[in-house]
């Protein structure tokens, strides 16, 4: 049977293989084999490399033809053009589409679609390298590297890792910064120099693990996992771009739950635009590269420092306007008429009312020594009355009549009768009632102190009354519930119309500030227009 070729027509039979010539030891053979091409004595030249090359491939395969495959990679610059790279294990075919024939696809390609390219396979001699050329485009389905990482971001998605409420908000001026990246790595130079530039006074630590490979996933999860527990107030991963397959690590489940759970707010700075990673969807903030997730962080700090001076500049002339103001008002309260004669009145009620409190406490004290003289007299009295002082008397009384009784033989039975009296009258029951007596001058006694403090706390009561009353008598009170009080041109206060004439100049002090008036028209009192009541001096108000 006939073996087909991958593009449909019958492989080239192979070349027979030439024997190997025995050592040469003719002179003759030595110079035949010295001129064969690519000998020592004829080597080829780097033109006619390429061109057999190109003679080579162009030959091998059909003018045009179909091919099958994942793209894991898409540029579109803004020529037009569609630069495209096959891929499949670890095999790469690039691939370009000429604006001319781009412009005719019915879609655009993404990476991760599994598509069927039509065109040729071509070598460009400049530089040696081949790439096959698309005409024509059709999808082919889902690659499946695509459809992992869809399947995988819904189901992620799903648990709640990519909810918008879960992200945190960066601090506004993070100093100790968190940066996990590839050792020396461009990534991690254009970080530092940015953010070094725009505030030199952060800290950045760096945590450095593989950024594509098979092990990169569990160091990036490991590395996040060390910066959490670290003090710092934000972590950055970072890379500098590259294609799907190089960006797979940074989809990787472990290292998307280990940025869900790290307890410092983490950027993601993989730096590609075209196919985001899932880790940008789980980070706290997504920044299009490192140099960008620096910006994005750091405030510049001349901008801070002229803000402050800014703030600082507008507090100070508030505080300036502010005691201007405060200082005019001050014044004018200085200057002011009620002002000048307020200490005289306050030294005024501060003597009066230390008068009313000295008159409370000689009435107080007087009620006092007058309770006390009482009680004295009632202490004597009841000394004089005391059961056991009365009690001794009569014992004493009782002891000369039993000796005369002693004397008597015939009053032997008065005697028994006596000693039974004596012994109903003995001291335990009186001494009970010494001490009911004691009880009840006790009680009075209290009574008469209660009697009392009510009595001082009248008088303060009183004391206060007064100091009320007084307060509501303050003129400054009466002008701020809207009246004034009129002055003549020689500052005496106006109580009556008489004396005033049409044109005098008046003052008038109000609760705030006063004014200057002249007078219009004088209105005479009621009791001048009556006539005086017959038997009564008319002029007797003026008294």
């Amino acid at each position: 049977m006939t073996r087909r070729s991958l593009f449909g027509r019958p492989p080239s039979p192979a070349p027979p293989v030439p024997p190997v010539p025995p050592p040469a030891t003719d002179p003759r053979i030595e110079t035949a084999a010295a001129a064969r091409p690519g000998s020592a004595a004829s080597p080829f030249s780097i033109r006619e490399i390429s061109a057999r090359i190109r003679e080579v491939l162009e030959d091998g395969f059909p003018r045009s033809f179909w091919i099958e495959g994942e793209l894991s990679q898409v540029g579109r610059p803004q020529s037009g053009h569609l630069y495209l790279s096959f891929r499949e294990e670890r095999v790469v075919l690039e691939a370009v589409a000429w604006a001319s024939d781009a412009r005719g696809f019915a879609f655009v390609p993404e990476p991760g679609d599994r598509i069927r390219a039509f065109g040729r396979l071509r070598t460009y001699d400049g530089k040696s390298v081949y790439q096959f050329q698309v005409q024509r485009l059709d999808k082919a389905g889902i690659g499946a590297l695509l459809q992992e990482l869809q399947e995988r971001e819904a189901r992620l998605e799903r648990e709640g890792l990519f909810d918008p409420a879960r992200k945190r908000g960066l601090p506004f001026l993070p100093l100790r910064i968190g940066l996990l990246t590839a050792a020396g790595s461009d990534a991690s130079v254009d970080f530092t120099k940015t953010a070094l530039a725009r505030f030199p006074g952060v800290r950045i630590r760096e945590h450095h693990a593989p950024v594509q490979g098979p092990g990169a996933p569990g160091a990036l999860a490991a590395g996040i996992r060390a910066l959490g527990r670290q003090d710092l107030d934000v972590i950055v991963v970072a890379r500098g771009g590259g294609s799907v397959e190089d960006l797979l690590p940074f989809s990787d489940e472990l290292v998307v739950r280990a940025a869900s759970a790290c307890p410092v707010p983490l950027v993601s700075a993989i730096g590609h635009e075209a196919n985001r990673p899932l880790l940008d969807r789980a980070a706290d903030l997504r920044a299009s590269t490192p140099s960008a997730a620096a910006r994005d962080i750091l405030p510049l700090r001349e901008d801070l420092v002229r803000e402050i001076e800014a703030r600082r500049g507008a507090s100070a002339t508030t505080v300036r306007r502010a005691l201007r103001a405060a200082e005019g008002r001050v014044a004018t309260f200085r200057t002011h008429r009620a002002t000048t004669a307020l200490p005289a009145w306050l030294e005024a009620e501060r003597r009066g009312r230390q008068r009313d409190r000295s008159t409370a406490l000689e009435a107080a004290r007087g009620a006092v020594g007058s309770r006390e003289v009482r009680l004295r007299a009632i202490r004597e009295r009841l000394d004089r009355n005391q059961p056991a002082r009365r009690l001794a008397e009569q014992v004493t009384q009782l002891g000369r009549l039993r000796e005369r009784l002693v004397r008597l033989p015939l009053l032997r039975a008065p005697e028994a009768r006596l000693e039974t009296a004596r012994r109903r009258i003995a001291p335990e029951p009186l001494s009970r009632l010494v001490e009911a007596e004691r009880a009840a001058l006790a009680g009075r006694r209290a009574q008469a102190a209660a009697a009392v403090r009510r009595s001082l706390e009248r008088r303060a009561f009183v004391a206060e009354t007064a100091g009320r009353k007084l307060g509501d008598l303050d003129p400054r009170v009466v002008l701020q519930r809207g009246y004034s009080l009129a002055l003549d041109a020689g500052g005496r206060a106006l109580a009556s119309s008489r004396g005033v004439r049409v044109g005098d100049r008046l003052r008038l002090l109000l609760g705030e500030g006063e004014l200057g008036a002249a007078v219009e028209e004088v209105q005479p009192p009621a009791d001048a227009a009556d006539p005086a009541p017959a038997g009564r001096n008319s002029g007797g108000n003026e008294s």
